[in-house]
């Protein structure tokens, strides 16, 4: 399963290569644009397990698309935009994705001054299509809602709430049932700020609290004590001669915190960010697990 590396680091820099202007985050003014995104990072725990054989792996990540955005009066914002994304695992290659997005973003400023608080509502679905894993395919749904504000003239502050929903789309009753672990929502409340360094220049924070369900998949079957689904996931299965014993992914409610810290700053002709994630979830079985992921990505809008 193991794949070179090499060949996810110069997918990664190839965008580098090809962007020769530099990214504005957030800043499109009216009008028609387009955007070119890549990652690449490192995740500890891509099977969510609350056991202590996990496994990890490095993910290059690639987003091209783009939309149209337009003033609404002198105080809001609206952008629709479409994207093709594409994420390789450097090991786990059934999990190579490919999906298309389409978004809505509103902003909204009631009153116009430099201390004044913005609202912004975003609307996102994705369809994913998996290499080996058609258990996970479905239709993903976020929904966030924020408040922000400026606090000082180098701290901006953000509040918010996010929703997620997977949506199976094209399966049978059947296939839904049996694939049910992957039937996943959530609500999420956040805190975030922004600390400006110099111009182009950002350090990061937030912290999330979400409730909602919460999937694990182990090698064994775990009894099924305090889970409400259980699905076979073929593809953490460990090799084997005579006796096999198979992985399922399991799906329980219960509670994750997640904290993240990261800078964004310009580098020659293209926007970069670096980010660090902390995931720690406790299920309502008593079961918990945890995870970290880092990742360096690349922004471009023309």
């Amino acid at each position: 399963m193991e794949k070179s590396s090499g060949v996810l680091v110069a997918l990664f820099f190839a965008i580098l290569l090809s962007c020769a202007r530099h990214a504005e985050a957030d800043v499109y003014g009216s009008g028609w644009y387009g955007e070119v995104q890549a990652a690449y990072g490192h995740e500890d725990n891509i099977t969510r397990t609350y056991e202590s054989d996990t496994f990890s792996d490095e993910i290059a990540s690639l987003s091209v698309g783009g939309g149209f955005s337009t003033k609404l009066k002198d105080n809001a914002q609206l952008i629709l935009s479409g994207y093709l994304l594409y994420n390789r695992y450097r090991e786990w290659d059934a999990l190579d994705n490919f999906g298309v997005s389409l978004g809505l973003d509103y902003t909204y400023q009631p009153e116009q001054s430099y201390s004044g608080v913005w609202y912004n509502i975003s609307l996102n679905a994705t369809n994913l299509h998996y290499s080996e894993s058609r258990a996970r395919e479905g239709l993903l749904l976020n929904t966030e809602l924020s408040a922000n504000k400026r606090l000082s003239l180098l701290l901006t502050g953000h509040l918010g709430y996010r929703y997620r929903d997977m949506v199976f789309v094209n399966k049978t009753s059947a296939e839904e049932k049996a694939d049910a672990a992957f039937d996943t929502d959530s609500h999420e409340l956040f805190l975030g700020l922004d600390f400006f360094v110099r111009r182009g220049v950002y350090v990061f924070g937030e912290y999330a609290y979400r409730e909602g369900d919460i999937r694990s998949t182990v090698v064994g079957s775990s009894g099924g004590d305090g889970y409400d689904a259980e699905t076979l996931d073929p593809i953490f299965d460990p090799p084997c001669t005579r006796r096999c014993t198979s992985s399922y992914a399991y799906r329980q409610r219960g509670s994750t915190q997640v904290g993240s810290l990261g800078i964004t700053f310009p580098l020659g002709a293209v926007g970069f960010d670096l980010t660090a994630s902390y995931y720690d979830a406790a299920g309502d079985n008593g079961e918990d697990y945890q995870d970290w992921l880092i990742k360096l990505g690349v922004l471009w809008n023309f």
